[in-house]
Parts: structure tokens; C-alpha cells; sequence
């Protein structure tokens, strides 16, 4: 019989509307949060890039800005939510995800 593998999964709306061509920015935004060496939310390394599948991924769930987070991304978003200021700009707008 095969065993099935779980993966946590972790899917966050936030209240802020995000037009599909804000993603990149509110992307951008949550990465200028965390240290250069937490490559999960943005998959870059010193050596290039992280040629994985992204466990933090940044999306538009019913036209409000969400991040989904599977597998060590759960963890990693977790510390995130513990330690991070919560203040950022998307393009010319202030946006408070709490």
C-alpha cells in the first residue's frame, strides 16, 4: 500500500484589495521585510537562483492580496509574522496588513 505524504499548507488573505498588476510590488514589499538570506520568500541565492518550486508564494485570492505557503514556507512565514513591521508600501499606496 503507498504511503501518502502531507505537506502543510498555510493560505493568508489579508483585508487590502491588490489589481493583478500589484503582485509583483506587494511581493516585492514583503520581501523588503526579511533578511537577504531567507531565500524561501524570494528564491534567489547568492549563486543565482533557487530552482525549486516556491513554498512562499505571493497571489490575489478574491481580489485581496494573499500568501500561500507550503511545506518549510508555513514555518518561515510564521517568523516572519513574529518579527516583521507590518507598515509597507505597495506602488504609492501605505498598506497595513493587520
Amino acid at each position: 500500500m503507498e504511503q501518502i505524504t502531507r505537506t502543510p499548507t498555510l493560505t493568508i488573505i489579508f483585508k487590502n484589495e491588490l489589481k493583478q498588476y500589484e503582485i509583483p510590488a506587494f511581493r516585492g514589499a514583503i520581501i523588503s521585510k526579511v533578511p537577504q538570506d531567507l531565500t524561501l520568500f524570494h528564491n534567489h541565492t547568492t549563486d543565482g537562483f533557487r530552482y525549486r518550486y516556491p513554498l512562499i508564494q505571493y497571489k490575489r485570492i478574491g481580489g485581496k492580496a494573499a500568501i500561500v505557503c507550503l511545506g518549510e514556507g508555513t514555518d518561515a512565514i510564521g517568523n516572519f509574522f513574529a518579527g516583521a513591521d507590518f507598515d509597507f508600501q505597495i506602488k504609492y499606496y501605505l498598506c497595513s496588513i493587520l
